[in-house]
């Protein structure tokens, strides 16, 4: 039988591994036990291929599966205005998100020939990449232009 892991549990399951020597049996006994559903050592390897990506991802806990951005880069600033708009208390709601997104997708090398489309998909995407909340707000344009 199959079981799927969340993000969560195999991030578990890397941050166990760092904690010593322990055989990929070894492991697959203390994630079965851990976590109530049988996990293979076959699993356990494959997420240990991924241990780096795993360890380093700003994923939702409750995911199963992660999804590159399209556009890297373009994601990578985008997340850095809004941490940096966080860190002062200002909302952000999300049509401020696109709006600041598409500003900034100007000064950002482009990755592929493809036209970039910043729907609602992309938007639902960005935050479920980084557990940002669906809150909305209405701010003023102004922090835009920072």
């Amino acid at each position: 039988m199959r079981s799927e892991l969340t993000m969560a549990e195999r991030i578990q399951i890397c941050r166990h591994h760092e904690g010593g020597r322990i055989t990929n049996k070894a492991l697959s006994l203390w994630a079965s036990e851990k976590m109530g559903k049988p996990i293979s050592e076959m699993m356990i390897s494959r997420i240990l291929i991924r241990k780096i990506k795993l360890l380093g991802s700003d994923v939702g806990s409750n995911r199963k599966h992660y999804r590159k951005p399209e556009c890297p880069n373009l994601e990578s600033i985008s997340y850095s205005w809004f941490l940096m708009m966080q860190e002062a208390n200002v909302t952000i709601s999300d049509a401020m998100l696109i709006a600041k997104a598409k500003m900034l997708s100007n000064s950002v090398p482009r990755e592929s020939a493809k036209e970039f489309k910043f729907s609602n998909g992309w938007l639902q995407g960005f935050k479920s990449r980084h557990g940002i909340s669906s809150k909305q707000a209405s701010v003023s344009l102004e922090f835009l232009h920072q």
